[in-house]
């Protein structure tokens, strides 16, 4: 009986183990399992309505050859099936959407991008079989000539008009029935509408970085003269310098602060940049004088950290103020751009 228990266990196994390699061979010959699409139908929509896109001119650690072209994409995407489809979706500038509409601090309207500062490559997004689309922007010189291009000011405000290749667009649930509140007052919907993205847009220039920070400083004050190296032997242990800050496509705010006997001397530096990566160097602080000249070099460290040749800006300047002044040289090797994903919150006043 035990033999003929175990002969029989065998078999079952056996059978199991057959009928499961006949599964496998009938799908691989199949080829992808094709899952049915969620019932209530295939949605579109734009996967954030607030984004931030910063166009990071020069070099990054990931590709910013679309930046450096003065373009971006701006993306839609679907739901509700596990393939992509053939979606079009027809969209539109809507500058209405900005109406009434503030950044966090209640103050600052959130502005519509003057139509002159980009094309669309089309008022059509297509998915082309995938599960996202996109739309092409195109910058003009107008943007970058606008200071308001280096913060949070403007946005492209794009709205879904119709859609052909999926079911519907998620278009939010008004909290009273009937109504049609402006989309982006919040408080007024029950479920927030998709589709539409005020899509902000602003930029870096290629010196505006992170930068490991090394240097010497002559300092002259009270009759004294003596030096500062500010040089810790080993690139990690220098200064990370986070300081600067993109005035145009060609020029930076340097900050520096000097401290002699427990007193700090501050001064804002105006590096401007010619298209040969020369600069001159100027004062952006009333009061004090300054004068110099530096360089930005590509690959000029080499080996300089992470076993890459790395960017990095040479400068020599001198800064006077009324009772002290100051020699320095700086070395300024590239570290990162230290742009992040973002999105900005907004605050809608009635009126």
């Amino acid at each position: 009986m035990i033999k003929l228990y175990k002969m029989k266990t065998y078999n079952i196994l056996t059978a199991s183990a057959l009928l499961m390699l006949g599964m496998l061979a009938v799908s691989c010959e199949n080829g992808e399992i094709d899952f049915p699409d969620y019932e209530k139908g295939v949605t579109v929509y734009f996967p954030t309505q607030n984004p931030v896109r910063t166009l990071v001119m020069g070099e990054d650690e990931y590709d910013v050859t679309l930046d450096n072209a003065h373009k971006c994409k701006i993306g839609a995407t679907m739901g509700g099936a596990y393939n992509g489809r053939n979606i079009n979706i027809e969209v539109a500038v809507d500058n209405s959407l900005c109406n009434n509409l503030y950044f966090s601090d209640g103050e600052t309207p959130v502005l519509p991008m003057p139509s002159n500062y980009y094309t669309l490559g089309s008022n059509t997004i297509k998915f082309n079989g995938d599960v996202k689309g996109y739309v092409d922007v195109q910058f003009t010189d107008a943007f970058f000539n606008d200071p308001k291009a280096l913060t949070n000011n403007y946005v492209i405000p794009l709205l879904m008009k119709s859609q052909t290749g999926a079911d519907s667009i998620l278009s939010g649930k008004a909290m009273v029935a009937g109504e049609t509140p402006q989309l982006t007052n919040a408080p007024y919907w029950d479920v927030q509408p998709k589709n539409y993205v005020l899509y902000l847009v602003k930029y870096i220039c290629k010196y505006d970085a992170k930068y490991i920070r090394r240097g010497i400083d002559e300092i002259k004050t009270g009759g004294s003269t003596y030096k500062n190296v500010r040089h810790a032997g080993r690139l990690d242990k220098d200064e990370i310098f986070t300081g600067i800050t993109t005035l145009s496509l060609n020029s930076i705010k340097y900050p520096v602060t000097y401290t002699v006997n427990k007193k700090n001397y501050n001064c804002d530096l105006i590096l401007s940049f010619d298209d040969k990566d020369n600069c001159t160097i100027k004062s952006g602080t009333n009061g004090v004088k300054v004068s110099g000249t530096g360089a930005y070099k590509v690959k000029s460290e080499k080996k300089a950290w992470g076993n890459k040749d790395r960017d990095a800006m040479y400068l020599d300047y001198k800064v006077e103020f009324s009772d002290a002044s100051f020699s320095t040289r700086d070395t300024l090797i590239w570290q990162r751009r230290g742009v992040k994903s973002q999105e900005f919150a907004t605050v809608y006043k009635q009126k």
